[in-house]
């Protein structure tokens, strides 16, 4: 599960990298031109939309799978402290520090001093500079509704024991019930929506799979995935991915209508329950291939693990550092795509080895 973590926080690099030359979405700076429609940002775009149906459910997943453990052995205090300091702190940083002079550096450098920027678009908080980190921010309120559920609970201990894994008709009724509640809740918060950067339109999806890494914990749910149920949702999810394109495209799409992101319309119907599907087909894959394939350490793996938090947090500067240098050449967007996801990559884990190289790093990174 460390090894799929690191992979997931590579694919958030390439996802972001995505944006930034064509796909739909937000991000600190587009270096093409996002009013001319290409095969590239077309391609990029699936991409993205398939990423953005899984990879940060998966995080979460990933994430709450570990709490009980921790709770039990540290207890409350101690265990919403660490939180506070794990989570917390990195937040802080980034809001104040990494993402104010991340977006500066990519759009004002050149108009305003860095004094100047933070006197007009921090203090004043005409900006709140979540960026990537919202992810930090989402999960230290889970925590706190954990910990706060767990205490109401009272000492009742989080005991480990045998369920079988969901049958296909409860995960088909999840994935169902989740599309409506998504569809439902973008009627306020379209995706690309929400405060302190916040998209609760996707959130029906996280919380569902923050919970659900809970109950995996407890019913020993991983070396449960049966092999047929893995197959039939890979196939799903792999028949799933033309449909939202497709979808789209009948509804206007190639002419301009875009409202996928929210509504009372057929394209935002189709995009909240095409999520689920790609979701737990693709979960449920990459849980599989890395239990059974790619479950071995090495020293390799093992200082990608150790470093993989800290690339989440410090990436975003990376990316637009690299995205700024490739401007210099006049090369097809894909090609500054692949280059600048693999110089990312590679920068990011290096940055990240020295960073927990200062004393005291590592407790909080």
């Amino acid at each position: 599960m460390d090894h799929l973590r690191t992979a997931l926080t590579m694919l958030v690099i390439v996802f972001h990298t995505s944006i930034a030359y064509g796909a739909a979405g937000s991000w600190i700076l587009v270096d093409v031109d996002t009013s001319k429609l290409t095969i590239t940002s077309i391609l990029l775009t699936i991409f993205t939309a398939v990423c953005q149906a899984f990879f940060m459910g998966l995080f979460f997943f990933l994430s709450s799978y570990f709490i009980p453990a921790s709770y039990e052995r540290k207890g409350a205090g101690r265990f919403i402290k660490d939180r506070l300091i794990r989570l917390g702190i990195p937040l802080v940083f980034y809001c104040f520090v990494i993402g104010p002079i991340t977006g500066w550096f990519a759009h004002f450098r050149d108009r305003q001093s860095l004094t100047e920027f933070y006197h007009i678009e921090v203090w004043s908080f005409k900006q709140i500079f979540v960026g990537p980190a919202w992810f930090l921010e989402a999960l230290l309120y889970f925590v706190i509704l954990y910990t706060t559920f767990r205490l109401i609970r009272g000492k009742r201990a989080a005991v480990q024991s045998e369920r079988p894994f969901p049958k296909n008709l409860t995960l088909l009724a999840a994935a169902v019930g989740i599309g409506f509640v998504a569809f439902v809740v973008r009627f306020v918060y379209p995706t690309g929506q929400g405060p302190l950067g916040l998209q609760f339109g996707y959130f029906p999806l996280y919380f569902l799979l923050f919970i659900v890494g809970l109950l995996a914990y407890r019913y020993n749910w991983i070396p449960q995935i049966p092999a047929r149920t893995v197959k039939i949702w890979g196939w799903v999810a792999v028949c799933a991915i033309p449909v939202l394109p497709v979808g789209l495209i009948l509804t206007g799409a190639l002419e301009g209508n875009m409202t996928f992101a929210g509504g009372l319309n057929v394209q935002a119907l189709v995009y909240a329950f095409w999520e689920p599907f790609i979701c737990i087909g693709m979960i449920l894959i990459l849980l599989r291939l890395f239990q059974k394939h790619l479950h071995r350490s090495n020293p390799l793996r093992k200082w990608m693990s150790a470093n993989a938090y800290t690339v989440y947090i410090i990436h975003p500067p990376v990316i637009v550092g690299w995205t700024i240098f490739m401007t210099n050449f006049i090369w097809p967007p894909a090609i500054k795509w692949l280059l600048v996801s693999l110089l990312s990559i590679i920068c990011c884990f290096l940055l990240s080895a020295i960073l927990r190289a200062i004393p005291g790093a590592r407790r909080i990174l």
